[in-house]
């Protein structure tokens, strides 16, 4: 997500496995389906840069979809087995777009924020002094809303000093009066209500986004004014990466196919083709064997595949079901239905992997340069559906697994669900905070939790 939309270039470190051949092997770079560039994999001894430049226009104001993809051949092994040798991994720490610094940061960039090397967003909470309890929850709630309208999938979350540098941004939380006297609160402009607003960076501290009010009742107002902030501009392509960050939502009864969760259309004329996408199932669902998902596979592949031949469908790691390519003279699939078992899914994010293995005759020989090598052996289709079952649904409390998948029981009515301080020092309000914001992400909204001491006090049971 980005706001400069000028000259870029997209930056690429990688290191490959020394088994890869860089004559044969390539990595290619695209923004927005557009491609910008490739090079040759060559990186079997230490990690290697290439940049490529982004042409004026292709990048735009608010989200956009940055890919990569890599075909890579073996050195001197054509057999299936030495495909799983073939490696090629982007350092994220040193990769990304290379764009001049934003100038114009506002609350509807939060997103385009630098993350540390980690490649997680650190949020310094600026603190001088112990604060109250209460202060301590709209902290809490306002570290909450910028991880809801960063899309953040890890916030690192320190309450103290400011921090400087690129990365990150410093927030600061509390009502007029107890923000009173902090260097550069006159920018933005009177507190007459509920406010939001950027301090601009100075030498010794990064930019500073302030919630405050009068009272506490509007900085909670504020609060909820800044999760509701989300920017939804950017690129078709970018618009739709960002809505599966998280993997695509289901609730049961879906039919998906799979241009919709992010997978394209294949032609592949290699030995291992494997494409993958991520769904995200209700925290109370139940895993068991029940029902089962269908994967209607369409698609095709090519005359003189081996009798070995065959697709593999791995659910979060753990084999779903195998199924052979049986046709020597090979076939084109419209609706091929793959049954998928209920009880390997699991509440929360599901990772799908399908790979398809497709050996022949003439990798025995493995002559690189023979006419039939680099004919397409198989065809994937974007129209691949899978269609979800009615999910049974039910939750126990404690269920840590619901916690940790859709922030079960949190968002639902009743009393202020508790977050307990036994010791409410710096490091316990940083783990707080983001535990706190991780659930916040899970249940999509800013959850108000009543911050305490001891586990016995509470105003909500």
């Amino acid at each position: 997500d980005g706001r400069q939309v000028g000259a870029a270039r997209l930056r690429i470190s990688y290191l490959s496995a020394i088994s890869v051949a860089p004559e044969s092997s390539e990595l290619t770079g695209s923004v927005n389906g557009t491609r910008v560039g490739w090079t040759r994999i060559q990186a079997p001894g230490a990690v290697k840069v290439v940049e490529f430049s982004v042409p004026e226009g292709v990048l735009k104001a608010g989200y956009n979809a940055v890919g990569f993809t890599v075909s890579q051949r073996h050195r001197v092994d054509c057999s299936l087995e030495a495909t799983y040798e073939l490696w090629t991994q982007i350092d994220p720490s040193r990769s990304g777009l290379v764009v001049a610094p934003a100038t114009d940061l506002d609350l509807k960039s939060l997103a385009a924020l630098e993350p540390d090397e980690s490649g997680a967003l650190p949020i310094s909470v600026l603190l001088t002094e112990k604060p109250s309890l209460e202060r301590l929850e709209r902290m809490i709630g306002a570290v909450q809303a910028v991880a809801l309208v960063g899309r953040l999938a890890r916030p690192a979350v320190t309450f103290g000093p400011a921090m400087a540098g690129r990365t990150g941004i410093n927030l600061l939380v509390g009502t007029a009066a107890e923000l009173r006297g902090t260097d550069g609160l006159d920018e933005i402009g009177p507190i007459n209500g509920p406010k939001l607003g950027l301090i601009a960076p100075r030498p010794n501290r990064g930019p500073v986004l302030v919630v405050t009010g009068p009272s506490g009742g509007d900085v909670r107002q504020a609060i909820e004014t800044l999760a509701a902030s989300s920017d939804s501009a950017g690129t078709p392509a970018g618009m739709r990466l960002a809505n599966l960050t998280r993997g695509y939502p289901v609730t049961g009864g879906e039919s998906l196919s799979l241009d919709t969760l992010g997978v394209a259309t294949r032609e592949f004329n290699g030995r291992l083709l494997r494409v993958g996408f991520e769904v995200r199932f209700p925290a109370d669902f139940v895993p068991a064997d029940y029902g089962k998902v269908m994967l209607h596979l369409a698609g095709g592949y090519a005359a003189g595949l081996e009798p070995s031949a065959q697709i593999v469908v791995d659910i979060n790691g753990r084999n779903a079901a195998s199924v052979p390519l049986p046709y020597t003279r090979g076939e084109v699939f419209e609706d091929s239905a793959i049954p998928l078992p209920l009880s390997l899914w699991r509440p929360g994010l599901n990772r799908v992997e399908i790979a398809a293995q497709l050996p022949t005759a003439a990798d025995r020989a493995c002559d690189t340069l023979a006419p039939g090598a680099k004919r397409a052996r198989f065809l994937f289709l974007d129209r691949t559906r899978i269609e979800i079952p009615a999910l049974a649904r039910a939750v126990r409390n404690p269920d840590l697994a619901a916690v940790k998948a859709g922030a079960v029981p949190f968002v639902a009515d009743g009393p202020r669900p508790r977050l307990v301080l036994p010791t409410p020092d710096r490091d316990s309000a940083d783990a707080a905070a983001m535990l706190a914001a991780r659930l916040a992400i899970a249940a999509k909204r800013v959850i108000d939790f009543e911050v305490s001491a001891d586990e016995r006090a509470s105003s909500g049971g």
